[in-house]
């Protein structure tokens, strides 16, 4: 049943593919371990080890999902933010697009974690990290009051998470939502 001999890393990788196709196609009540192992072509010790539980490879899957989104945003501003009208646009159409691209995950994924006792936890690192990416472009352009500069990014991302949501359940264009987003971060920051 095993598959080929992957690096640790390389297998995690390839069970949490699997993991969010489960997720995409049936939904997160589909996805257990035992699921995982057997689509994945391994045993299930072998996906026991690599997430010990179903909440382990719920957690495992929304960082990922959370790595996805800050790394996509961060490409984008290397090559495109050379305004702050332009960083604001970057910004809201890389959280944007990439929550259109994980959204049938994601939804699923912080719906199954909201049994957990962590999740608030969890969701606050999340929004903190995409605040930080929001923090770090900006001060490129303005000068942002330290004790409240994260705190109003904070908000912002939460903007940005909402509207992005209204796309995904087709309530809002796309390009809607980009152009909103980015005029929240200019109100927001603006001096």
């Amino acid at each position: 049943m095993a598959g080929p001999r992957l690096s640790w890393d390389e297998r995690r990788d390839q069970l949490l593919d699997t993991a969010g196709a489960i997720v995409r196609a049936e939904g997160a009540d589909a996805l257990t371990l035992t699921r995982v192992a057997e689509d994945a072509g391994v045993t299930k010790p072998i996906a026991y080890k690599h997430f010990e539980t179903r909440i382990g490879l719920l957690k495992a899957l929304y960082r990922r999902i959370d790595d996805q989104q800050v790394a996509a945003a961060r490409s984008a501003l290397a090559a495109n933010a050379d305004t702050l009208e332009e960083c604001a646009t970057v910004l809201a159409r890389s959280y944007v697009e990439c929550v259109l691209h994980i959204g049938r995950e994601f939804g699923p994924v912080t719906a199954a974690l909201a049994t957990t006792p962590e999740i608030d936890e969890i969701l606050r690192t999340g929004r903190e990290r995409y605040a930080d990416v929001f923090l770090q472009a900006v001060r490129r352009f303005v000068k942002l009051p330290s004790a409240t500069g994260k705190p109003l990014l904070l908000g912002v991302v939460g903007a940005a998470e909402t509207l992005s949501r209204e796309v995904v359940a087709s309530r809002l264009d796309g390009e809607a939502a980009v152009v909103l987003v980015a005029r929240i971060i200019l109100g927001a920051v603006r001096p």
